[in-house]
């Protein structure tokens, strides 16, 4: 305690260094806040990667993870990356609570999930194919820290090289709606773990690739549901798009 403050510290030393971190909280907000505090510490890495050390493979899945989400139905349902719900303890969708995974296609790497007693969602119009051409747009939400910790949705312009999207979109941008150049839903954005094989490097940049639309119907189909439609263009496939929160343990 500090005056009418709870406060939580986490810090770690190397090589005469200390980065750490302190999270400060009304006592008030004490039930709600001391087991995000905790969630969020686990996310801290205060020393990525470790020098002369060789880490093949891919990168570990970090304990909070921040992804798009594309509504496919007013019932609540809402399409994402398969990879940005797996292994989740909770999934939240921002601004309307805890969601249930419902389906998953591991090829595809599509996941389908629900949020219920949300009446005001808009689904994403997914009647018509987009036309391939390299001039694409990306719609998604950006992970919180690149955005000082806002929640905007945010337009990408990319070009698509068979199913690679480049440049690739940060972080938060997996499960984002992808538009052609007449601004017709075309596809949904993946970013896909980076392989490590190098000494001491934790930054090797991820690759973004396109479902199309085709595989994402199919994926509907199977779960019987009919895709929507609607309006296309950017402004109205902004009204389709929430956040979509993973945390692990």
């Amino acid at each position: 305690m500090q005056g009418l403050k709870r406060f939580y510290v986490r810090a770690e030393i190397k090589d005469g260094e200390v980065r750490g971190m302190t999270i400060l909280y009304d006592q008030a907000t004490e039930t709600i806040m001391d087991p995000i505090a905790v969630v969020m510490s686990s996310a801290f890495v205060p020393f990525p990667g470790i020098t002369g050390v060789a880490q093949v493979g891919p990168l570990p899945k970090r304990r909070v993870e921040y992804g798009t989400g594309i509504v496919v139905s007013a019932a609540g349902h809402i399409l994402t990356d398969r990879q940005v719900t797996d292994d989740c303890s909770v999934i939240v969708v921002g601004g309307y609570g805890d969601a249930d995974r419902l389906a998953e296609d591991k090829t595809a790497d599509l996941a389908l999930i629900r949020v219920y007693g949300a009446p005001d969602l808009v689904p994403a119009a997914l009647l018509n194919d987009g036309a391939r051409g390299p001039d694409v747009t990306l719609i998604g939400i950006a992970d919180p820290q690149s955005q000082g910790g806002a929640s905007a949705i945010s337009t990408v312009a990319a070009k698509l090289k068979g199913e690679i999207v480049e440049p690739a979109p940060q972080l938060g941008f997996s499960g984002a709606a992808v538009l052609d150049g007449q601004g017709r839903f075309f596809g949904m954005a993946e970013l896909k773990a980076p392989v490590v094989a190098a000494v001491g490097s934790t930054n090797a940049a991820p690759q973004a690739t396109v479902v199309p639309l085709s595989t994402i119907r199919a994926f509907l189909d199977e779960q019987r549901l009919t895709a929507a439609s609607g309006r296309p263009g950017v402004d109205a496939t902004k009204s389709s798009l929430v956040r979509v929160i993973c945390v692990r343990k």
